[in-house]
Parts: structure tokens; sequence; C-alpha cells
């Protein structure tokens, strides 16, 4: 029993506190159309929006990432390419999921390294992987980052959620 109470401890949690948009949908939890769907919202709400927002973080991190290899690629090794991207890429990634996906309460000075740790694992990963990969597989650098991003995706909500934000969250 005591171990059990001190897992559901280590469980963060999503803010508890609803902003007007949950507030709106909380009045349609009891319609008999919405309401399956509302509940489904509440009941997996952190989940839910780490998608929608790790969605827009993929999409912007390999764009920056893609932009700036196909403008310093030719001049750069693509290495570098991705140690230049990182930090834009993480800035963008911290600001959601701090705001929108746990919001998170915490210190920043405290939040933001563990949370680029999280990320500077998955770069030293990349900067590992990539180079193997370009030479034993049949895929453009393009292709080969595309797949890496669902690696990064599953690792960093894991990292985020027990290491990232853990504590800040109110």
């Amino acid at each position: 029993m005591g171990f059990e109470t001190s897992l559901a401890q280590l469980e963060p949690i999503a803010s508890s506190t609803p902003n007007q948009f949950e507030k709106s949908l909380n009045a349609l939890r009891k319609h008999p159309t919405l309401g399956g769907p509302v509940r489904f919202y509440f009941q997996r709400r952190e989940k839910l929006l780490y998608l929608v927002v790790g969605a827009w973080n993929t999409l912007f991190g390999y764009g920056v990432w893609a932009l700036l290899q196909y403008l310093f690629g030719p001049y750069l090794p693509y290495p570098v390419v991705l140690v230049i991207a990182w930090p834009i890429v993480v800035l963008n990634a911290y600001l959601g999921y701090r705001k929108i996906v746990f919001r998170s309460k915490g210190r920043v000075m405290t939040e933001l390294p563990r949370f680029s740790l999280v990320y500077l694992v998955t770069l030293a990963a990349n900067l590992v992987i990539l180079p193997i990969a370009l030479q034993v597989m049949p895929f453009s650098i393009y292709v080969i980052q595309a797949l890496f991003t669902v690696v990064v995706i599953i690792s960093s909500y894991l990292g985020h959620k027990f290491f990232s934000f853990r504590g800040g969250q109110v």
C-alpha cells in the first residue's frame, strides 16, 4: 500500500484550475451528444494537449531544421546544422508544453534546464544515429530525420512528464 501511494504522488497531474475554454466545455458534460467527447477530453486532457502541441513542435522543429539544412547544408556539416537548430526548437517546445500542456507554475530557471536536458539527450542520440543511418539506409537526410522524430516524440513525453515539469504543476 505504501508503494502505491508513493507512485501516485509521483504522477504529475494537469492543472486543476480550468481555463476559459474548459469552463465552457464543462457545461457540456451532461449534453446527450457532446457529453461523451467532452468527458473524454477531461479524462485525457494532458495527453491530448501533448499530442496537439507535440504535432506543432514536430512540424516547427522539422521545418526549422529542414530550412537550416537547405540554407546552410552546402556550407556546414549536418551535425552543425542540427546543433544550430536545437535551441530554437527547444525554446518553442518549452513554451508550448509549459503553458498549454502541463500548465506549470514552477520556476523557469529550474524547469528550463531540466527540459533542455531531455532534448539534449535526444540531440546526442541524433548526432550518433544520423551518420550511421545515412550510411546504412537508402533514404535522404530529410527522410531519416523525419523518422527520428518518432523516437523524440515518445521519449520526450516521458522525460517531460516525469522529469522536466515534475513538481511544477498545480
